[in-house]
């Protein structure tokens, strides 16, 4: 998203001497500072060129407000999620989305309206420029989701419904024509929320059942080409990704 004239860059120290932050939860508010801390280490360390410069202006108090009262408190994690996601548009050059969500199975782009929206002053080959853009995404496979910093303020509930209904809806698409066991799903659904390979033992944490039941399981699965195996080093330690069959 372009950056509003008046919509200033953000940083965690500026965001949480904002009054509207001070309202939030003291608990939640702690609790999101030192995710944010990590996340925000992890997102620099992987980005660069003209991502890296975006992201080291900051990001917007639209941006800022949606992480902290509407994804952070919906999901109770900021892993996966990914500011400035960069993706080369129609026009052959590169366009940056606020945030992006991927996974094994799926990508959600989620687009923030700042709190003066440069959309209400867009002039009508601006305007045409952004639905080509949103229409391109769609048809490259994104799911799209755009939210006002007014719903995000004033109606923070139904901003976490919407985010947990669509990633609850893609998971429902693409398991309910498979006959599977209520286990099954659930690990094909926690490897389609992960961002790598699966790993057994997270699936004992997960579940809480016995790793020889996951491993039954998992051969399962494998015997139905919904996940496949991929062999680590020398002692055949193996993960699993889905396949395009799951997806």
């Amino acid at each position: 998203m372009k950056l509003d004239k008046d919509e200033r860059a953000f940083d965690l120290k500026r965001f949480m001497s904002d009054p509207l932050y001070k309202q939030g939860d003291p608990e939640m508010n702690r609790q999101f500072e030192k995710a944010f801390v990590n996340w925000w280490a992890a997102t620099l360390r992987a980005a660069k060129g003209a991502r890296l410069k975006r992201l080291k202006s900051g990001l917007t108090f639209a941006s800022m407000y949606f992480l902290r009262f509407t994804w952070f408190p919906a999901f109770g994690s900021l892993k996966g999620l990914i500011p400035e996601f960069e993706v080369k548009d129609y026009k052959d050059g590169f366009r940056y989305i606020d945030f992006a969500f991927l996974t094994n199975a799926y990508r959600v782009a989620i687009e923030v309206d700042g709190r003066t929206s440069h959309r209400l002053n867009a002039t009508p080959s601006e305007y045409e420029d952004e639905l080509m853009r949103q229409n391109h995404l769609i048809i490259d496979g994104w799911s799209v989701i755009r939210l006002a910093f007014l719903s995000i303020r004033d109606k923070p509930r139904q901003c976490q419904q919407v985010l947990q209904q669509m990633l609850g809806k893609l998971r429902i698409d693409t398991y309910e024509r498979l006959e599977l066991t209520i286990t099954e799903r659930r690990i094909l659904e926690y490897a389609a929320r992960s961002s790598g390979p699966l790993e057994p033992f997270e699936l004992r944490n997960e579940l809480g059942l016995h790793r020889n039941t996951i491993s039954r399981y998992i051969a399962s699965l494998v015997s139905k080409g919904l996940i496949v195996p991929v062999c680590e080093d020398h002692k055949h330690k193996y993960r699993y990704l889905l396949s395009t069959k799951a997806e």
